[in-house]
């Protein structure tokens, strides 16, 4: 049975796999400064079956939504950071609300999920921290999918990730730089790193993603395709087009 993945843009992923409907950082609310149309609710509301969530920026935790989903999808479960989880009260029954930190797996019925970290900010004023984000690893029975949330490379984070394989590395890639620091804007891995990461995994394929929601934020998507060519990278870069669907072998 194939694997499903629909980009719903920004960091959002509609993944469908053993009869499953999971959700990663879905970003549906109408915000100032939103660049990019709204994914259909019939897709990313009605159906669902998990919901993961890397970290608490509303481009990754969108709460309003949140509230929606949990109406349209009322057995939903969330999987969230354990310490974004004591702090955000969601309008989902706690026995439905797994907070975890790196290294644990949840069994979600036919596959499973390991939150593996990331180190990234709560603002640019911040230190970059792990504790708040996570990554999570999809383990299908016949494809591994490495879903990053917002991260940077260090030392520390290479070392934790490089034991890991993963078929299919969805990475961001809009780098970081004074500009957009200056601009209160958080940064991430840039195209370079991206690739170099996603060869270290062993992945066949690198889906971009986070490079097109917000003015000031974006990058040409292109130049991962180009990096991968330099670099002689052995791996596919798919950019992909928002809610159009691809079947993973």
């Amino acid at each position: 049975m194939s694997v499903r993945l629909v980009w719903l843009g920004q960091s959002g992923f509609l993944i469908e796999a053993e009869g499953l409907r999971i959700l990663v950082d879905p970003f549906v609310s109408d915000y100032e400064g939103r660049l990019i149309p709204a994914p259909p609710l019939d897709l990313v509301a009605d159906g669902i079956d998990w919901l993961l969530v890397t970290h608490e920026h509303l481009d990754h935790l969108d709460l309003p939504f949140v509230e929606l989903l949990a109406a349209r999808s009322p057995a939903v479960q969330v999987v969230l950071p354990a310490p974004v989880a004591a702090d955000v009260m969601l309008p989902i029954a706690a026995d439905r609300v797994h907070g975890v930190t790196a290294g644990e797996r949840v069994e979600l019925g036919g596959l499973s999920v390991l939150a593996v970290p990331a180190v990234h900010k709560i603002s640019v004023d911040e230190e970059y921290s792990s504790d708040r984000f996570l990554g999570f690893v999809l383990e299908c029975p016949q494809t591994t999918i490495y879903h990053a949330g917002d991260t940077i490379l260090t030392d520390e984070l290479f070392g934790d990730l490089r034991g890991l394989r993963a078929d299919v590395c969805l990475l961001p890639v809009n780098g970081r730089d004074w500009f957009r620091e200056q601009a209160g804007l958080v940064g991430n891995l840039d195209g370079r790193e991206a690739v170099a990461l996603a060869v270290e995994l062993g992945a066949r394929l690198l889906v971009p993603m986070h490079w097109d929601a917000f003015a000031g934020n974006t990058v040409d998507p292109e130049t991962v395709v180009s990096e991968a060519r330099r670099a002689d990278a052995p791996l596919h870069v798919t950019v992909l087009h928002r809610l159009l669907p691809l079947d993973l072998p």
